[in-house]
C-alpha cells in the first residue's frame, strides 16, 4: 500500500488481505522529489530557456485528456505565445502501445508542427515534471504527483473522471479541489491566472496522504526482510533521473501580431502558423505572417509579408520580391542576432538585436515601426523590442539611405 487511506480501503473491500499489507510509499514519486534540485538541469535538456514550459499529461481511457480534450494540445500550441511558453506532452505508456506510436504522432501532427516537444514513454516525462511551471492534466498519477511538487495545476479531463475513482481517494479529492479548464475560453487567459494566483501548498492536505512518506527505503526494507536478510550497508543513495529526450521540431511559418506601444517600445508575439485555428478562440488576429524562403506549403509564401533565409545572397531578395508581390520585406539572417533586410522599395537595412532576442525577432520588429509611420532611420538609436515580459534592443547599424 502506498499510504495509510489505502489500508482503510482495503480492510473495507477485502478485510481477508489486510493482515498482509505493508504501508511501503511511493518510491516513484520519492525519486522525482529528490532529483527536483536538477530542474536547471532537466530544462535545459528540453530548451525551453525561459520560456514557462505547460507540461500536458494524459492518462488512459475515455475521461483521459487526450481522449475527451477535442484537440486540447494543439490549441495550447495556438494560443500560446511561442517565445513565453513551451508545450510539453507526456501520455501514458497504454496511449503509446495501445494505439501505437506511429498513431499517436499522426494524431498529433499539427501540435508536432506547432513546435509541440513529445516525452517518449519509457523515460524522461519525470524530468519534464520537475521542469514544468503549469500542469494541464487528467486524474492520472502524474497530476496528482505535479500538485504534489507545487505546481499550479489545471485539471482537463472529461469531467466524469471520478466514474473511474474511488471516491475516498486522494486522488478523486483532489480532482474536487483542482481548478477545471474551461474549454470554450481562452487558454492563456486562464494559464496566466492560474499561474498569477497559485499557493504553492493549496494541495499539500491531500497530496501528503499519499506520497513523500520514505517509499524507497521501505520498499527496500521490505524486500529484505521477506528474505530474512538485513539491508546491507546504509541506504541507497538517490540515483539520477535520466534527461527527457523529447521529440520537437521548431516551427517554421509564423503568425507575429507587432505593435508599437507609447515610448516608443514595440511589442511582439509569436504564434505557430501551422495548427488549423477556431475562429471563436483567442489568438491572433491582426498579425504578419512570416515564413522561410524554402516553405512547402505555397499558401503560406504566397502570403507571407516576410519571407527569410539564412545567409545572404547575390540577387534573393529582388527575385522573391518579384515572385511574391504580397510581401512586405526579405531577411536575410547574417549572424545570431543580426539580419540584413529589404523592403519592397528597394531600400536595405542591416539590423542587430542585444541578448534577449534572435534574429527572427528582427524583421517583425522593423515590420511594426515602419507600418507604425515612424521612419527607419530613427533606429539607429536603438528601440526596445518587448517580449511578454522580457526587454531587448534592437538598433540599426547599416542603412544605404544613412
Amino acid at each position: 500500500m502506498e499510504h495509510a487511506d489505502q489500508l482503510t480501503r482495503l480492510a473495507r473491500d477485502c478485510p481477508q488481505a489486510l493482515p498482509r499489507a505493508v504501508i511501503t510509499g511511493d518510491p516513484c514519486f520519492d525519486r522525482i522529489a529528490a532529483n527536483a534540485v536538477r530542474r536547471d538541469r532537466h530544462r535545459r535538456a528540453l530548451g525551453v530557456g525561459d520560456r514557462k514550459l505547460v507540461f500536458v499529461s494524459s492518462t488512459w481511457g475515455r475521461h483521459a485528456l487526450l481522449a475527451s480534450g477535442g484537440g486540447l494540445v494543439t490549441r495550447l500550441l495556438a494560443e500560446l505565445p511561442l517565445d513565453e511558453y513551451a508545450v510539453a506532452l507526456a501520455a501514458h505508456p497504454n496511449v503509446w502501445y495501445g494505439h501505437g506510436g506511429l498513431q499517436l504522432r499522426l494524431w498529433l501532427a499539427d501540435a508536432r508542427e506547432a513546435g509541440l516537444i513529445l516525452i517518449p514513454p519509457h523515460a524522461g516525462w519525470q524530468g519534464a515534471l520537475i521542469a514544468a511551471d503549469a500542469v494541464v492534466g487528467d486524474h492520472g498519477s502524474v497530476t496528482f504527483y505535479g500538485a504534489a511538487l507545487g505546481r499550479p495545476v489545471l485539471l482537463a479531463s472529461s469531467g466524469a473522471e471520478l466514474e473511474e475513482l474511488d471516491p475516498s481517494s486522494p486522488t478523486a479529492e483532489l480532482c474536487r479541489m483542482l481548478p477545471r479548464l474551461d474549454r470554450y475560453q481562452g487558454l492563456l487567459p486562464q494559464l496566466e491566472a492560474l499561474m498569477s494566483g497559485h499557493v504553492p501548498a493549496a494541495y499539500d492536505s491531500v497530496t501528503v496522504r499519499s506520497v513523500g512518506h520514505g517509499g524507497g527505503d521501505r520498499l527496500r526494507r521490505l524486500a529484505y526482510d521477506l528474505m530474512d536478510f538485513p539491508p546491507p550497508g546504509p541506504a541507497v543513495p538517490v540515483t539520477p533521473l535520466p534527461e527527457p529526450a523529447a521529440e520537437q521540431v521548431r516551427p517554421g511559418a509564423l503568425l507575429v501580431t507587432a505593435a508599437v506601444e507609447p515610448g516608443g517600445v514595440i511589442a511582439l508575439r509569436r504564434y505557430p502558423a501551422a495548427p488549423p485555428r477556431d475562429p471563436a478562440a483567442d489568438g491572433p488576429l491582426d498579425a504578419h505572417l512570416v515564413t522561410w524562403a524554402d516553405e512547402l506549403d505555397r499558401r503560406l509564401l504566397e502570403s507571407a509579408a516576410i519571407i527569410m533565409r539564412e545567409g545572404d545572397a547575390p540577387g534573393w531578395a529582388d527575385e522573391v520580391l518579384r515572385r511574391h508581390p504580397g510581401c512586405f520585406m526579405t531577411a536575410a539572417i547574417t549572424g545570431e542576432r543580426t539580419a540584413t533586410l529589404t523592403l519592397r522599395h528597394g531600400e536595405r537595412l542591416t539590423v542587430t538585436g542585444s541578448p534577449g532576442l534572435d534574429a527572427g525577432h528582427l524583421p517583425s520588429a522593423v515590420y511594426a515601426w515602419l507600418v507604425a509611420g515612424h521612419p527607419a532611420k530613427a533606429l539607429r538609436a536603438g528601440a526596445t523590442v518587448r517580449l511578454g515580459d522580457r526587454h531587448a534592443e534592437i538598433t540599426l547599424i547599416d542603412s544605404p539611405a544613412g
